[in-house]
């Protein structure tokens, strides 16, 4: 065999071998992230229903056979509810963490339904499957709601926050909805984690591995995996309220549809002194990077220091809304 042909298979071979181990590598890390539950953290405080006197029903939800956790939420009879708020969670455990939210928007008379995603928070499900997993649990509860002799005949709008916010603007593809509101949320799937495995593997093989969790995301949900919410809310007339904080950590500036979709059915606010949980105060937002610091394994050098700061930590604080932002999205979902 001549020696340039050796050269050429051994450069193919050579190739190839890249492409698979960055291909295992990103496997390996959208496992870490999607192959596992995501439940209440023990440390942490979760608030109650009760803690804001709400009413509570079940709504009975299922994707692909798993049985999901969902229930609606108000402050008053159902009936005297004139919309009804589907609110999509974003990466953790589930709906738990957006109780004060989730109060909030039943004090302004709306009916809130809320889900856990497949292997969130009280949902069953031994993994959360991938980013889209969400918009199918989505689509599930809003199919629930059109189903529910309560709730079928009020029109529906979507809330989301991070995950929830991609989760929301992609829904609004398939479901007939009258307004969405999008919270830091990001366009790219395969970014997002890109953007968030970096400071852990280093950009340039975060880089290398975004073509890869693309490719992991079309095999596990098809042309759906990769679906852009830019893109789906500039496809639909679905009046939208997108907002973002320009010190968010999480998600890119490039990366969020409130600084890239444009169209006339679309309201964006960026806030130059919020990060990503763009509803709370100032002050809530440093508690919250203080408590996602203190979650980090190394932090308290015994048992008995961790469990100290838990549990003199103001969570309450950390909830905080900022009524200037929540106002502007209760005027935005009653003005549609």
């Amino acid at each position: 065999m001549d020696w340039y042909w050796i050269l050429v298979i051994a450069i193919i071979a050579t190739i190839a071998i890249v492409l698979i181990v960055l291909f295992a590598l990103a496997l390996y890390a959208h496992r870490l992230v999607f192959g596992r539950r995501m439940n209440r953290n023990v440390n942490l405080k979760y608030f109650e229903p009760s803690d804001f006197g709400l009413n509570v029903r079940r709504l009975e939800v299922t994707f692909d056979k798993t049985p999901l956790y969902a229930a609606v939420y108000t402050d008053r009879p159902a009936e005297n509810c004139a919309k009804v708020v589907l609110f999509c969670h974003g990466l953790g455990a589930g709906h738990a963490p957006y109780m004060t939210e989730i109060a909030k928007l039943a004090s302004y008379g709306y009916a809130v339904v809320a889900y856990d995603s497949i292997g969130c928070g009280l949902s069953q499900g031994k993994n959360t499957r991938g980013f889209y997993a969400n918009v199918q649990c989505a689509t599930a509860a809003y199919i629930a709601v059109k189903r529910d002799e309560e709730l079928c005949a009020k029109p529906v709008h979507l809330f989301g926050h991070s995950w929830g916010a991609y989760t929301a603007l992609c829904l609004t593809k398939i479901a007939a909805v009258r307004s969405v509101v999008a919270l830091s949320g990001f366009n790219s799937p395969a970014k997002a984690l890109a953007d968030s495995a970096a400071p852990v593997m280093g950009r340039a093989m975060a880089t290398l591995c975004r073509p890869m969790w693309w490719l992991i995301n079309f095999f596990k949900f098809g042309p759906n995996g990769n679906a852009n919410a830019s893109k789906a809310i500039e496809g639909v007339e679905v009046p939208a309220f997108l907002a973002y904080g320009q010190r968010d950590k999480t998600i890119a500036s490039d990366n969020t549809p409130a600084n890239t979709a444009r169209g006339v059915f679309i309201q964006s606010q960026v806030y130059v002194d919020k990060g990503h949980n763009v509803y709370n105060t100032v002050r809530a937002q440093k508690l919250v990077d203080e408590l996602n610091a203190a979650l980090s394994p190394s932090r308290f050098s015994s048992p008995a220091a961790k469990k100290a700061y838990f549990e003199k930590f103001d969570f309450a604080a950390a909830t905080e809304e900022d009524e200037n932002v929540m106002n502007a999205i209760r005027f935005f979902i009653d003005s549609h």
